[in-house]
């Protein structure tokens, strides 16, 4: 019964450790989806300025900002995705600490009646009683 605690311990641990890289991963996805934001932005800016060269890098510039944009929504789908991935991993640390919850109830209720026969076979063992 100790074995299958430490079994379902350590599943319980292994299950956290899946959703905090799934967490992460999904705070990484945040942060490169605000930082196309903010590439996109930088590039309309210098799109609007008024520079003497500007207009040699328009065509460029205007390809950038596509090609942004594009990486954008991608990481946005797959910020969707994660998302869905970091609930499902929370969904499965919740269910391995009921289980685990369980099995040390189990351990504990075991351990109690392994107990309570020890006693009751002292009593029995000791022989007669006298009652007063």
């Amino acid at each position: 019964m100790r074995e299958r605690l430490k079994k379902v311990d350590r599943l319980v641990n292994v299950q956290r450790q899946l959703h905090r890289n799934a967490e992460l991963q999904l705070v990484s996805l945040e942060h490169r989806e605000a930082e196309l934001k903010t590439a996109q932005e930088e590039l309309l800016q210098a799109m609007g300025d008024t520079d003497a060269l500007h207009g040699l890098f328009v065509d460029v510039i205007a390809k950038r900002v596509k090609m942004l944009a594009l990486e954008e929504a991608k990481t946005r789908a797959a910020i969707v995705d994660q998302r869905a991935v970091t609930v499902a991993k929370a969904l499965q640390v919740k269910r391995s600490e009921k289980l685990f919850s369980r099995v040390k109830e189990d351990v504990r209720q075991s351990q109690e009646k392994t107990d309570l026969n020890a006693i009751l076979e002292a009593i029995v063992g000791r022989g007669s009683t006298s009652l007063p």
